[in-house]
């Protein structure tokens, strides 16, 4: 299957058949950069109020939030989402789930590095031999039927700090794969977005058949994580 690339404000249609979906990040840190470049992916599940898209927020509170925020653990024991012994984490009701924190960047195919471990069954890999190492699934047929929105953001960890910014960033887009890793369609997250650190990079609407559609959004911003979750939760 062909691979449609999309540009800012661009939609892909997902064949109603489709009920799961794998999809991440891949990026390339910059060549010579000494600090690590830790890019995360997040993905909210959202509600329209009254089929407002302008009011979304997030579904029952965020348990469906995937979100490091989300997790819980020790000094998070109201957190939502469930944390694998992997280091992958999930809601309660196995309908999303994300892939270990990779906190460097490999990029795309022809990097020489050991191969993984094995994944986890039920997992479904992903592409992870290819670098597609921010990532999470999706299986869309168990999404509560409340939500119309599966909200995607990227995000550089200790931004400020390091100085970093999606500019500095190479070879960064975002992928999604149906149930056989086949991929569907990628957005490529260009220059325009220097100087900023989190960006929301799309979202997968849900469409009046039960379908649901993936639109490249690219609002890139220098909001903290913490402002898009209050933002969601207002």
């Amino acid at each position: 299957m062909a691979t449609f690339k999309l540009t800012k404000g661009q939609s892909f249609q997902l064949e109603k058949e489709i009920q799961l979906v794998h999809s991440g990040l891949v990026w390339d840190p910059p060549e010579g950069s000494e600090a690590a470049f830790d890019l995360d992916v997040h993905c909210f599940a959202l509600v329209h109020p009254r089929g407002d898209a302008n009011r979304a927020r997030l579904y029952n509170d965020g348990s469906h939030a995937l979100c490091y925020a989300f997790v819980r653990g020790p000094g998070n024991r109201e957190g939502s989402l469930l944390k694998n012994a992997d280091g992958s984490f999930q809601t309660d009701d196995g309908s999303m789930w994300h892939e270990r924190d990779d906190r460097t960047g490999r990029g795309g195919m022809g990097h020489n590095e050991p191969e993984e471990e094995e994944e986890e069954p039920g997992h479904g890999g992903g592409h992870h031999d290819e670098g597609f190492r921010e990532e999470f699934k999706i299986e869309l047929a168990k999404l509560p039927a409340e939500i119309s929105e599966l909200a995607v953001w990227a995000s550089i960890h200790d931004a400020e700090r390091k100085n970093q910014h999606f500019g500095k960033v190479r070879n960064a887009y975002i992928e999604v794969c149906d149930a056989m890793d086949s991929e569907l369609c990628r957005y490529q997250l260009t220059s325009e977005f220097a100087g900023k650190t989190t960006i929301q990079v799309a979202s997968f609407i849900k469409q009046t058949d039960g379908s649901w559609k993936f639109h490249a959004v690219g609002a890139a911003s220098n909001a903290g994580l913490g402002d898009v979750i209050n933002a969601y939760l207002q």
